[in-house]
């Protein structure tokens, strides 16, 4: 299963493998990474559909087109939302933006150094450069004349990295004293004072906004180029990223305040270095803490953290980032959720992250050089937050902004009731038939977990499916039977890969007019001593041994469910299906139940008992299923949601 998840992330081995069976001990939460697994693929396959590729033949180039072509619709729309004309013009928009952001929802109180307090380490180690730049001799005289924001920014461009990490560890004299409370401040630099100083920063970052986190300032830096495309997309959501990542630090310094060695802390935050402390300790397996993006491959010389477990700051300010854009414009939704999902295209993924593709539109990178920065690290933080929890993952980040390790093993998890712990509780009553299930249910667990792997890899091919259900009993000469057999094979006529749980009855009547009319016809198998063979009419077939990871192949991703008339087990899928679509586990594909002489009793009951008298269901939850007896009627509505979920949003 770790695989799957390596590759995206080109991870070192075998510390990653180790690192996973490290956090599934330490939470107790067993086959979290195929479930993470599951979701990608089908996030992805979904946003697929929505730009009309078909997820088993669509090359990497054309995934890759497609999400910018997505962007770029959603880039025109958000410009116009922020009341700017469209355009590439950066002096125009930048006044737009600044707006957009100080107009969101944001609690701009931060906790940062005063003004004064700052002056007086400048005066320690005055930035001659600047200085000289500006046309100063005297410091004071600078003070008085400039905006401190626009200077204190100014530093980074102008005096080098040796003078800046010396400067860095004077904080290590300063004192929760020289903190204070102020509003958060957004800049908009002086574009002739600054723009020499500040062409080098923009030429390595490709972007024109960075912060001061120790001032709380979010700075847009002049540059010299008047255009830049996409430049909505990319400046906007910085800006709301360094809102988040100065009132995170912001909150850290509020913290460390009240313990000792507040400066130190200080300076190694700042100074943002991974540091070198051993990743293994004994046996175990720590999480480190780092603050900055280290790199894209791991041929590009850069430390090799990036591909070896940690958790990443970054990432949720990014995430943050995202809900204040998809505030400004909730049709950017089909970003949403998606930062921690990519698929490898020739050897290197294709995020689905919106800020990975929104920046390699804005530098006009082809292809080849796409960019997974932004999504790897989710990827990392969401792997830890499935096996250790959200909590978990934003308190230890608060924690160890200083560059800490995270010790898993050591953070409190509600571990769910695992066979470890059963077994503990039953050896007290040594009941022999409690040890024989334990016993059981730790085999399965496994088994469990890697028929998932092999299902999902087998069903994502598929770009459209239908799954039909029915009754095992019935020959196929009777009405039944041949009812499915007719419109399975329109189905496949139609394209859809026709899915059934394999055996014999209405499921081999469907699989038989799908394989007649020449399509894609699935089993889904389940091995029993004496019944549930598999029938002989399938084009790909899956046999599993645990009925859990069947119900759940059965209702993955669909273009809909069609149901015929059929026992206990075609009614328990039923009912599952309705209360998966009803509680929004599953997309609202729809449900069809086909033969109103059979399901028309059957809905009354529901209507008439659970509806009407008791009031156990409401009214949207009667339709989600359909009664219906027309073949072309079933098939037009299927192909109708099919079509709503493949259109392009405007």
């Amino acid at each position: 299963m770790a695989k799957f998840l390596r590759d995206l992330l080109d991870a070192e081995e075998p510390l990653f493998s180790e690192s996973l069976r490290q956090l599934e001990q330490a939470s107790g939460r067993q086959a979290a990474d195929t479930k993470l697994i599951g979701d990608i693929t089908a996030m992805a396959h979904e946003n697929l559909r929505q730009m009309g590729l078909n997820p088993a033949t669509s090359t990497g180039e054309e995934v890759y087109h497609g999400l910018e072509a997505r962007l770029k619709t959603d880039l025109k729309r958000l410009t116009r939302i922020i009341g700017a004309e469209e355009s590439e013009d950066v002096r125009y928009l930048v006044p737009f933006m600044v707006k957009a952001a100080n107009s969101v929802k944001f609690n701009r109180k931060v906790f940062v150094i005063k003004h004064e307090s700052a002056k007086n380490l400048l005066r320690q180690m005055p930035p001659k450069t600047l200085m000289e730049k500006l046309g100063y001799d005297d410091i004071e005289s600078m003070f008085d004349h400039e905006d401190f924001a626009e200077l204190y920014t100014a530093l980074r461009f102008s005096e080098g990295p040796d003078w800046l990490n010396k400067y860095d560890e004077l904080f290590e004299k300063v004192t929760p004293d020289d903190y204070e409370e102020r509003d958060l401040q957004i800049v908009v630099m002086d574009h002739d004072k600054y723009v020499d100083l500040a062409a080098h920063f923009v030429q390595k970052k490709l972007h024109n906004v960075t912060h001061t986190k120790e001032m709380g300032v979010i700075v847009v830096v002049p540059m010299y180029a008047k255009t830049m495309r996409g430049l909505v997309l990319k400046t906007l959501p910085l800006l709301f990223h360094y809102m988040n990542e100065v009132k995170l630090y912001s909150t850290f310094f509020k913290l460390k305040s009240q313990q000792p060695h507040f400066g130190k802390t200080v300076v190694s935050t700042l100074q943002a270095d991974p540091g070198d402390a051993s990743q293994m300790v004994g046996h175990k397996i720590h999480w480190r803490v780092i603050q900055r993006y280290l790199g894209k491959h791991k041929e590009d010389n850069i430390s090799m953290v990036a591909f070896e477990p940690h958790v990443q700051p970054e990432d949720l300010h990014w995430r943050r980032a995202e809900d204040l854009l998809y505030e400004l414009d909730p049709e950017l939704e089909f970003w949403k959720d998606r930062d921690f999902v990519g698929l490898v295209y020739d050897g290197f993924p294709i995020a689905f992250n919106l800020f990975d593709v929104s920046f390699a539109y804005s530098n006009s990178e082809p292809y080849e050089n796409r960019y997974a920065y932004h999504f790897r690290e989710s990827l990392w933080n969401e792997i830890f937050v499935r096996y250790m929890g959200f909590k978990n993952l934003a308190r230890q980040v608060l924690e160890q902004l200083d560059n800490s390790m995270v010790a898993p093993e050591k953070l409190p998890v509600t571990k769910p009731k695992t066979v470890p712990a059963l077994r503990r509780e039953n050896a007290k009553h040594d009941i022999l038939i409690r040890r024989k299930l334990i016993d059981a249910a730790e085999d399965r667990l496994d088994g469990v977990t890697e028929e998932f792997d092999k299902v999902f890899n087998m069903l994502g091919k598929y770009s459209k499916t239908v799954t039909v259900f029915g009754t095992a009993r019935k020959p196929q000469e009777d009405g039944i039977s041949w009812n499915a057999y007719e419109l399975a094979r329109r189905f496949a006529v139609d394209g859809y890969a026709v899915v059934t749980g394999g055996g014999y009855g209405v499921m081999e009547a469907a699989n038989r007019g799908a394989y007649d009319a020449g399509g894609d016809s699935i089993g889904l198998n389940i091995l029993l001593p004496h019944e549930q063979s598999l029938n002989n009419y399938t084009t790909e077939s899956f046999q599993f041994q645990h009925f859990f990871g069947r119900k759940v192949a059965m209702t993955l991703d669909a273009s809909g469910y069609v149901f015929f008339a059929g026992g206990f087990g075609t009614l328990d899928e039923l009912f599952e299906i309705l209360a998966l679509e009803e509680t929004n586990k599953i997309p609202r594909a729809p449900i069809i139940l086909v033969g109103s002489d059979f399901w028309g009793p059957i809905d009354e009951m529901i209507k008439k008992v659970l509806l009407e008298r008791f009031g156990t269901i409401s009214n949207e939850d009667h339709e989600l299923y359909s009664v219906m007896d027309n073949h072309d009627d079933i098939i037009h509505k299927i192909n109708q949601y099919e079509r709503k979920l493949n259109a392009p949003k405007e």
